[in-house]
C-alpha cells in the first residue's frame, strides 16, 4: 500500500465552486480504479474553519505500488498537470490502517507528527495501531490511518469522518468534494488489527 497526496494552493479570490464541482465531476471516472482503495477530492476554503488560504488537493491511499506508478506516468496524471502544473507528491508507507462505518465521507484530515531520532520503530507503530483501533471506533469514522515519511521521518495522521469539516486543534482539515472509493470493501478486509497488549 502507499499514501499519496499534492495540494494546489490557489488564489484568495477563486471561486471554490468550480472546485466542487470539479472534484465531483471528475471524482466519478475514479469509482472503478483497479489497485486503488480510495481517492479523496478535497479543499480548503480561506477564512472556513481555519482555512488561511484556498486549496485544492487528493488524498490517495492505494492498494497497490504498481497501480500508482501507472497513474503517475499514465493519461490520468496530465489533467493534473495542464490545470495546476507538475506538483511535488508527498508519499507515506502505511504503518497502520482501520475502516470504521461504511459511510459517506464529508471531510479528511491530516496531522503530521516527528519521529523523535530515539523512537524504537516497532513501538511507534504498535502505539500508532492502538491509536488507530480506538479512532476507528468513532461513530463518524470511515478510514484512519497512519503513514511513514521515511525522507523526513514524519508520520502522518489521516482521519477520513462522515461529519462535516470542523476546524482543529492540530493539524489540517479539508472538505471533501467527492470520494471515490472504490477499493473501501477490500481495504476493510486487509486493514490491521489490533495488536495483542
Amino acid at each position: 500500500m502507499l499514501i499519496k497526496q499534492y495540494e494546489h494552493r490557489l488564489p484568495f479570490d477563486y471561486d471554490m465552486a468550480q472546485i466542487r464541482e470539479r472534484g465531483r465531476t471528475r471524482g466519478l471516472v475514479w469509482d472503478n480504479t483497479e489497485g486503488l482503495a480510495f481517492k479523496a477530492f478535497a479543499l480548503r476554503e480561506r477564512g472556513q474553519h481555519g482555512a488561511h488560504h484556498n486549496a485544492y488537493t487528493s488524498i490517495y491511499l492505494w492498494l497497490r505500488d504498481d497501480a500508482a506508478a501507472e497513474f503517475i506516468t499514465g493519461p490520468r496524471f496530465k489533467p493534473v498537470i495542464e490545470s495546476f502544473g507538475r506538483p511535488p507528491v508527498r508519499t507515506w508507507l502505511p504503518l497502520a490502517v482501520h475502516t470504521g462505518q461504511p459511510r459517506r465521507a464529508l471531510s479528511i484530515y491530516r496531522e503530521d507528527v516527528p519521529v523523535d531520532e530515539g523512537s524504537d520503530l516497532g513501538d511507534l507503530r504498535a502505539a500508532e495501531t492502538a491509536r488507530g483501533v480506538l479512532i476507528a471506533q468513532r461513530d463518524d469514522t470511515v478510514v484512519s490511518l497512519v503513514g511513514v515519511d521515511v525522507l523526513n521521518w514524519q508520520l502522518a495522521r489521516f482521519t477520513l469522518s462522515s461529519a462535516p469539516l470542523h476546524a482543529v486543534e492540530h493539524g489540517v482539515g479539508y472538505e471533501i468534494a467527492y470520494l471515490a472509493a472504490p477499493g473501501l470493501a477490500q481495504l476493510a478486509a486487509r486493514a490491521t488489527h489490533p495488536v495483542a497488549a
